[in-house]
């Protein structure tokens, strides 16, 4: 019995080459090679569906200007002068000169171009083509005039292409003379026409099998239903101008590989420098930078980016992000360009490594600052996308790379306000939104709109993942902020009207150390915080620290011990214990303490535990003597004086955060802490039940932690300074 996934598919591929026609391609029977992997998968195709997998070879040999090959074909232009290259073309105009340039990105080389080329392609000025490109030098070796040179001039060097004078597009005879693009047209009316053939569930599955994935495996994948709608994210940048998202998530799930082989509109910067020069525009030449040149930029490799050798360049990238427009000298710019910043996360199972405070925590110091995150509209959850297998890149049929990739780009002037208001008066978007909530949420679910609604007829069923996915991306921005500056931000949740979230409060992380603390904590265990204040970023950040104390039988002092990173550990061991022994014996623990034996670790920051950890390491040293654990999921916060008084923290919010992160449940706070700032804060419709318990004195911390059974062991606090 025939497959009913076979013979749906294969009814698919018969709708689409009716409607598509020569556009489609039946990769049962494609081959797998790639031409070695020079060129991007668009290019690729191209030039194996114009010339036959084996010519396109030939071709590519030939033409295409490698390091091997570079100087080979530099030396075929000046004997035979001309030489045919297989090549990405940009033109950039010289006012100074009075002529246009071309400029040859493999061949490694500039010079001007016939203006009758920019009449038939136009596009060459607006970011470049790739194509056949012929050079012509009017003075080459075999010529008469070069030889009789030669002869009368024994020291004659013929002129070198690497030389000097090529910074000077004027320089030598060589003018490109001939343009052949390799890409095809798109009409877009066609385009949205063709997708009425197909029901929504059809019509993703031609784009993601477009896009070069096998769709059956993705569906097969847990919950896959939700990854067809994830995969689609990664389109966006193409078809919905001025959208800022950022991918974070393991290595080998495809962050890269998408946009790189479906449009040569999308430029890849892989770490290093970021200049105002390369991103908006040169001053001292007046060049435009990949910000105007381009359709996309991906910031690959995003934490070894470095903007800070650049004074400027993030300012002007906020205000870019912001508003599409920048500032340069005196000159005011606009640029549609698409940003996509990706990042390598470390996971466990199937979410981002608890080791992170935020996930932002991966980007380089430049861009950690708030003012700068929040601009961006989304954050594409990496995690969720499984491993790439050969399986995974073999669609049995697609769209053409090359006519896809223009597709994409044709949705960008889809007219497409009537049908996006439509769907906000079905379903409106929150009133409390701020504007860039509503700006995300509007340009990345148009754009996802466009994409599987391109005619207009939505699919209410579907229409709901969609807003649901848009919801998800801008809510995970907002819940980074929240953690990084809680006061800043305020949890709330983000979404339209009628479509229920499917992730709604607070999520918390824990390590196995956590979940054991949240649910069976053993004695000499307690959960503190550290404070990081970063000078670099200008934010306040904070992370648990847990103290835990063994006592063994070893008769030596104790050793106090810490993991890289925390600071002032010794300055707290010093504060507890003078407390804690001024006072054994009014505390009832005469019989009890045991200095001797004592191991002390600091578990967890980084940051600096000094006032800030010293009730919990009270509270720690008191579990191990009495060899009872403290109660489930509570964290301490508060340094204490020699007396005992518990001292207050201006930065209260985030390390309340930090606790709450890794699942505390109950938090000891100082009592000049505000009750009602925390309970605003973290409201409980976002965070769950929370419990806060303001403490004036360590004994007071004490006497609630354990209880009224233990409480006659430490015996009544009056008489001890600041006990409440």
């Amino acid at each position: 019995m025939r497959d009913p996934n076979q013979r749906r598919q294969r009814e698919a591929y018969e709708r689409a080459r009716v409607v598509f026609g020569s556009a489609v391609v039946d990769r049962r029977g494609a081959p797998r090679a790639r031409l070695g992997g020079q060129l991007p998968d668009f290019l690729a195709e191209y030039l194996i569906a114009l010339h036959g997998l084996t010519e396109a070879g030939r071709v590519i040999q030939d033409h295409f200007p490698t390091i091997r090959n570079r100087h080979r074909l530099r030396y075929e232009l000046l004997v035979e002068g001309k030489v045919d290259l297989l090549d990405y073309l940009d033109v950039t105009v010289d006012l100074e000169n009075q002529r246009a340039v071309g400029k040859l990105t493999a061949f490694q080389f500039s010079c001007p171009i016939q203006p009758s080329i920019l009449n038939t392609c136009p596009d060459l000025l607006s970011g470049g083509l790739w194509g056949r490109v012929q050079l012509s030098c009017h003075r080459s070796l075999a010529s008469p005039d070069l030889l009789a040179e030669q002869a009368a001039y024994p020291d004659y060097v013929a002129w070198d292409l690497d030389d000097d004078r090529n910074d000077d597009p004027a320089a030598g005879d060589i003018t490109i003379v001939d343009f052949e693009p390799y890409q095809v047209g798109v009409e877009l009316a066609d385009f949205v026409k063709a997708r009425r053939a197909f029901s929504a569930e059809e019509w993703i599955n031609l784009l993601l099998a477009s896009a070069g994935y096998h769709v059956e495996w993705i569906r097969s994948q847990p919950d896959g239903q939700r990854l067809t709608r994830l995969y689609l994210v990664r389109l966006l940048p193409l078809v919905e101008r001025n959208l800022n998202l950022i991918e974070l998530g393991p290595k080998n799930t495809g962050k890269t590989h998408l946009l790189r082989n479906l449009s040569p509109s999308v430029f890849t910067l892989a770490g290093g420098q970021a200049t105002p020069a390369n991103l908006f525009v040169n001053l001292a030449t007046g060049t435009a930078g990949l910000i105007q040149s381009r359709r996309v930029i991906v910031f690959d490799e995003v934490a070894r980016l470095r903007f800070s050798k650049y004074a400027g360049t993030l300012a002007l990238l906020k205000d870019y992000m912001e508003s599409g427009q920048f500032t340069r000298g005196r000159e005011a710019y606009g640029a549609d360009t698409s940003l996509v910043f990706m990042g390598n996360l470390e996971v466990q199972g199937a979410q981002p490594s608890p080791r992170y405070r935020h996930l932002f925590q991966v980007l380089p110091k430049d861009l950690q600052e708030t003012a700068l995150l929040d601009r961006l509209h989304g954050l594409i959850p990496g995690w969720e996308f499984p491993k790439l297998t050969p399986e995974a890149l073999t669609p049995p049929f697609s769209l053409a790379s090359d006519y896809f990739g223009e597709a994409l780009l044709a949705l960008r002037d889809l007219a497409y306000d009537d049908v996006w208001t439509r769907v906000l008066l079905r379903w409106p978007e929150f009133k409390h939104l701020t504007r860039r909530d509503v700006t995300a949420l509007d340009r990345i679910g148009r754009g996802l709109f466009k994409l599987v609604f391109p005619d207009g007829q939505v699919d209410d069923s579907v229409a709901e993942d969609l807003l649901r996915i848009a919801s998800e991306l801008r809510q995970r921005i907002h819940d980074q902020l929240v953690r990084i500056e809680p006061g800043e931000f305020p949890h709330y949740a983000i979404g339209f009207d009628g479509v229920t979230l499917t992730r709604s409060g607070h999520e918390h992380v824990e390590t196995p150390i956590d979940e054991r603390l949240n649910h069976a904590p053993r004695p000499g265990e307690a959960t503190g915080v550290a404070l990081m204040d970063d000078a670099e970023t200008g934010t306040v950040g904070a992370d648990v620290v847990i103290v835990q104390i063994v006592l063994s039988d070893v008769a030596k002092p104790a050793a106090v011990f810490a993991d890289p990173g925390i600071v002032g550990t010794d300055a707290v061991w010093d504060t507890a214990r003078f407390f804690v022994g001024a006072n054994v014996e009014r505390l009832g623990l005469t019989a009890s303490a045991q200095w001797n034996g004592l191991g002390v670790k600091f578990i967890g920051g980084p940051g600096d535990v000094r006032q800030h950890c010293e009730l919990a390491l009270v509270l720690a040293l008191v579990s191990v003597w009495l060899k009872r654990p403290l109660p489930p999921a509570l964290a301490a916060i508060g340094g204490i004086t020699l007396t005992g008084d518990v001292l207050g923290s201006p930065a209260i919010l985030p390390l309340v955060m930090a606790a709450i992160n890794r699942g505390r449940t109950t938090v000891l706070v100082p009592r000049e802490t505000s009750m009602a700032l925390l309970e605003a804060t973290f409201d409980s419709r976002h965070y769950g039940e929370l419990t806060f318990i303001p403490v004036a004195h360590a004994v007071e911390a004490l006497q609630w932690a354990f209880a009224a059974s233990v409480n006659r062991r430490l015996g009544s606090p009056s008489g001890i300074s600041g006990a409440g």
